[in-house]
Formats: C-alpha cells, sequence, structure tokens
C-alpha cells in the first residue's frame, strides 16, 4: 500500500493555495497540478509498505501524537525544488518550521524508521506541492511568475491532528484515502 503521513488542509488555506496555481498555470508548461482536495503538507512519504507495517505506524503514531498540542501553521510564499533553473516542483511554503511542526514531523520520520524505512537524507522543508514539471527545460515563464508570487499569503491554520493516507495513482491523478487521523 503506498502511504504517507500528512497535516490536512482547512479549506480556506485550499482555496487560496487553488487561486494560486491559476496564476502560476499561466506559464505555458508540462507539469501536473494537483488538486486541491489532494493539497497537504507531507510530515514523511512512506512509499509502499505492507498491512503490518501499516499497523505498526497507526500504533507507533497514536502513541506519539496522543501528548501534542495544537499548533498554528501559516501558508506563504512559493518556490521550486531542486532549483530556479531545472525546476521540478512548484511549491507554496508553510512557516513556521521549528517548534511542534518540527516535533510532529520527527515523529513521523521516526515512525517510518521503526518499519525499517532509511532516514530521510533531505532536510525537512514544509511545503504544499503544487505541481510537478514534466519537461524542467521548457518552463519558461515560470521564474518571472514565481517572483511576483514571493509575497503569497495563503492564511494561517491551526493544526489538531496528523492523518496517515493512502495513495492511488489511476488516469486522472492521485486518489488519497485518509486511514487514520490522530488528532491532539
Amino acid at each position: 500500500m503506498r502511504t504517507f503521513i500528512a497535516i490536512e488542509l482547512p479549506d480556506t488555506a485550499r482555496q487560496a493555495l487553488a487561486k494560486l496555481s491559476r496564476r502560476l498555470q499561466a506559464c505555458p508548461m508540462r507539469a501536473s497540478w494537483a488538486k486541491p482536495e489532494n493539497m497537504h503538507l507531507t510530515l514523511r512519504f512512506l512509499g509502499d509498505i505492507e498491512e503490518p507495517d501499516v499497523d505498526t505506524i497507526r500504533e507507533i503514531l497514536a502513541a506519539a501524537y496522543a501528548g501534542a498540542e495544537s499548533f498554528d501553521l501559516d501558508v506563504r510564499g512559493t518556490g521550486v525544488f531542486p532549483n530556479a533553473s531545472k525546476p521540478s516542483v512548484v511549491w507554496a511554503g508553510v512557516v513556521p518550521i521549528e517548534g511542534p511542526l518540527k516535533r510532529v514531523q520527527a515523529a513521523a520520520e521516526e515512525a517510518a524508521c521503526a518499519i525499517g524505512l532509511k532516514p530521510e537524507r533531505r532536510r525537512f522543508h514544509p511545503h504544499v506541492t503544487l505541481a510537478r514539471i514534466k519537461e524542467p527545460a521548457r518552463s519558461g515563464s515560470l521564474a518571472a511568475l514565481l517572483v511576483r508570487e514571493q509575497a503569497f499569503d495563503g492564511g494561517s491554520f491551526s493544526v489538531g491532528s496528523v492523518s496517515l493516507f493512502s495513495s492511488r495513482l489511476d488516469a486522472g491523478g492521485a486518489v488519497h484515502t485518509r486511514l487514520q487521523e490522530f488528532a491532539f
């Protein structure tokens, strides 16, 4: 089962991100744009794992998040991975990185390692993926659009839970199903 651990976004943040996405789609490039209902903040992508590992993840996350307290995040700014000269992912930022967000992300990472997954080598960079670029060399005026959107403010929201999702890829794009929500 293809799975990931994420923070779900409220409708207000998804609506702001959908408007941003539509503005960025003015750039003529081949890209796969995220549907607003699929937008989330990934804490840890787990990939394909077996059912017993899903059960273990559920137990670990339930214990890890049982004593957590809610906290606020802001959706702010835009950017690309890995860099502007060869973009492959267009994103909107999420801040702050430190404090409670870092702790809930660390718990997701610990759960992944507990089922035998290798530790994530890349530094955690909280973001919401807006698009995956299919031909980076043909991203044209994307850099100029992103400069104009650097001050993007998608609003603040309160985080009171983390969710475990399954993800199935089909012809219409990814279909995410919440397997369990871990409320604080």
